[in-house]
């Protein structure tokens, strides 16, 4: 994530809801995760993703994204991310159950 990126990132972000679309093009989503640090908690979770592979805020999505919360819990801002980023974020950076329908 470049500061470019980051610098894009809505100010009301305060939690993060990863999902990503199976070969079925089935939709999965994940349950959301809110960061007691708010802004900040998701901006760095954001920034150690991209170490793994590609965040981009408002991004073209293809198979696995993030959907950015305010603190409603209404979707602010889209992430587009790749399998290895989205990995990251799932077992090791906010880990994350998938939601049963």
């Amino acid at each position: 994530m470049t500061t470019e990126t980051s610098d894009r990132l809505p100010a009301e972000s305060v939690g993060l809801r990863l999902a990503r679309i199976d070969h079925t093009e089935r939709l999965i989503l994940c349950e959301p995760i809110r960061f007691d640090a708010g802004f900040n908690g998701v901006e760095i979770t954001l920034r150690r993703a991209a170490i793994s592979g590609r965040v981009e805020v408002d991004g073209k999505i293809k198979n696995h994204f993030a959907d950015v919360l305010d603190d409603s819990g209404s979707i602010i801002e889209t992430i587009a991310l790749d399998a290895a980023s989205y990995r990251a974020l799932k077992t090791h950076w906010m880990r994350c159950k998938v939601e049963r329908s």
